[in-house]
């Protein structure tokens, strides 16, 4: 038993039979919060109780939380990927410690913890006591909580990581959380976990200030558009209203942020530099510290509102590279099919995106609503989610807007729009027909004025839709090409390789090895791969021996042909035996299969119909 070990029985024991505890004896947010916990009333040996809202205020909560759900739902599949492994959870909790989504595998859902960490419990400190969601609302800190480190001895069997998501105020958004049964302390799982944590306040702080001047910001131009990044957002006025963490990082010489005038921040007055802005340009700018930072804006609707009062004659033909500049994209044939989308989008066309799962379609959706410069938001309406794409949802009931009413001046993205029933299909086609509708409660008339984009993962496109709805989306139809058709895998890696270490470089021999996967999850299965690498690599430098525990070995066999009905078109061959050979890698388990290609369990047996049952049947980690 080491020291740290002894060190927290003793402290156990002596907080269960005499209610204290050592000073020093634990780390001091632990020592903490046992502390708060305490004048909580709260005793250590209690059971552990099942801390649940009711339906009705779970739907409320969710309601309150929509945006964040949506931003963090990817980052949670990412994550989830991230840390393999069995027993472990990934879970997403609300600034009062409701758990609002969580992603698990089966060994842990079997557990006690399992059943406790649902959606809809609660995790505050003042009802559970210590734990890392708990102590990270309580302390605005990233928190770790490791078995008898818990308060309640009903809890000691698990160990928690959680990292707050901030709004850009200074406001708690969210908690981010990952538990296991493990003991041992994951400083690795940690950094995994702060760094989605970013990633979806840098999502949240975009989406939610979609008309104002939203800038970024490094000392090396390099890192824009990545984790690194500073993010500062301006009111109309000119003044800070809300800047992401690393930004109050590179700003620390300002006794103030929020409120503060660009003019007061930066040498170069605003006025000076917003031509530059907003056509696109990264300029190199000094605070008044002295420090420099490279700046530039972020492509959203206020930046192309900008762009049109400076240049009122050249906005018909804004470049595409001003809506794409914080995208990498190398590859020559899918920037010749991205050009024309800016225009089409600012001419109401109907935008129709499809491609695999990973290729990008969410980001180049969120562009493309960006470039039509509306006033009203994206909302989303996901084939795929429970309870989001019916009637009542698209129509509004109990007094409650619609997805359509709540679109209303902006965007409405159908994502997975082929998942969509079919009585949601007739109904969406109605709207596009006449651009108005009837409130199925009152009967009352209500037109909308709104934009169409639908994405999709289907083979297919949009051959499996009603042909009313159909034939009305096939407007601008744009298929991303999967990773392994794109010529700047390098550049992508790099890319996601900086987000975790400013300074990396990937080898040729490790760039070899990148090439030659099939990368069937595409973006999302190269940035979980590149980051796990980067996080266990020994200096800057990710060599061909970093890649080797996390790809299959080059040149292995790859027994998998396509499956009956692919047969006969190239492109869906390739996509069905990328899917068959990642289930050979898992050894005929669909659902880690499934995982590791960001594909749902259905879409996996699809292409697989025509095997024998025996080799589809999951097997146990």
């Amino acid at each position: 038993m080491d020291m740290q070990t002894s060190a927290l029985t003793r402290a156990r024991h002596q907080l269960e039979t005499q209610g204290r505890f050592p000073g020093g004896a634990l780390p001091g947010d632990i020592t903490e919060s046992w502390l708060r916990s305490l004048s909580h009333g709260l005793d250590p040996l209690e059971r552990s109780r099942r801390l649940i809202q009711s339906s009705t205020e779970f739907t409320a909560t969710c309601q309150m939380h929509a945006d964040l759900i949506r931003f963090a739902r990817p980052e949670l599949e990412l994550l989830f990927d991230q840390i393999a492994g069995s027993n472990f959870m990934i879970a997403l909790g609300s600034p009062e410690g409701v758990v609002l989504d969580t992603m698990h595998d089966p060994q842990f859902a079997e557990t006690e913890a399992g059943a406790q960490v649902i959606p809809g419990s609660v995790w505050s400190e003042e009802l559970r006591g210590t734990n890392a969601m708990g102590v990270c609302i309580a302390t605005g800190r990233p928190a770790q909580v490791y078995g008898g480190e818990h308060f309640l001895r009903a809890h000691g069997d698990v160990s928690c990581i959680s990292a707050p998501i901030f709004d850009g105020a200074g406001r708690l958004a969210g908690v981010l959380d990952a538990s296991s049964m493990s003991a041992v302390r994951q400083q690795h799982t940690a950094a995994l976990v702060q760094m989605s944590a970013s990633s979806i306040e840098n999502s949240l702080i975009r989406a939610r200030h979609d008309r104002s001047i939203v800038l970024q910001f490094h000392p090396r131009p390099e890192y824009l558009g990545t984790l690194s990044m500073g993010m500062l957002v301006l009111g109309e006025d000119l003044t800070v209203t809300a800047i992401n963490r690393k930004g109050e990082m590179f700003l620390t010489g300002f006794p103030r942020l929020m409120g503060e005038s660009f003019d007061r921040i930066f040498e170069q007055p605003f006025a000076a530099i917003q031509r530059r802005l907003a056509e696109g340009e990264t300029l190199r700018i000094r605070d008044r510290i002295g420090s420099a930072v490279s700046l530039r804006a972020v492509a959203n609707r206020a930046s192309f509102a900008l762009a049109r009062r400076l240049r009122p004659v050249a906005v018909e033909e804004a470049p595409a590279r001003n809506l794409f500049r914080d995208v990498v994209v190398e590859d020559a044939a899918l920037w010749q099919r991205l050009q024309a989308l800016p225009d089409a989008a600012r001419r109401g066309v109907v935008i129709a995106i499809s491609g695999e799962t990973g290729t990008g379609k969410a980001l180049i959706a969120r562009l493309a609503h960006a470039a039509m410069g509306r006033q009203g938001p994206l909302v989303v309406l996901d084939g795929r989610m429970p309870g989001d794409a019916d009637l009542p949802q698209l129509l509004g009931a109990e007094g409650q807007p619609g997805l359509l009413q709540q679109a209303n001046g902006g965007t409405l993205l159908l994502d997975e729009v082929t998942a969509l029933p079919q009585m949601v299909q007739a109904a969406l086609a109605a709207v596009m027909d006449s651009g108005e509708y009837r409130q199925p409660r009152t009967g009352a008339l209500i037109r909308c004025d709104l934009r169409l984009v639908s994405v999709t993962s289907e083979a297919d496109g949009l051959a499996g839709l009603l042909p009313a709805l159909r034939y009305r989306l096939e407007g601008f139809r744009l298929e991303l090409p999967p990773l392994r058709k794109r010529s700047d895998l390098a550049a992508l890696a790099s890319r996601f390789a900086r987000t975790v270490r400013h300074e990396a470089r990937i080898s040729d021999p490790a760039l070899a090895r990148l090439g030659a996967h099939d990368w069937p999850g595409n973006l999302h299965e190269l940035r979980a791969t590149i980051i796990q690498a980067m996080l266990t690599c020994a200096d800057e430098v990710l060599e061909l021996r970093d890649l080797d525990p996390l790809l299959p070995p080059d040149g292995a066999p790859e027994e998998a042909e396509c499956c009956n009905q692919c047969a006969g078109v190239p492109w869906k061959e390739s996509q069905c035996e990328a899917i068959r050979a990642a289930v050979q890698r898992h050894e005929g388990n669909v659902s880690l299969a499934a995982r590791a290609l960001g594909m749902s369990r259905t879409t996996i047996y699809k292409h697989l119909g025509d095997q024998p049952q025996a080799s589809l049947r999951p097997r146990n980690l």
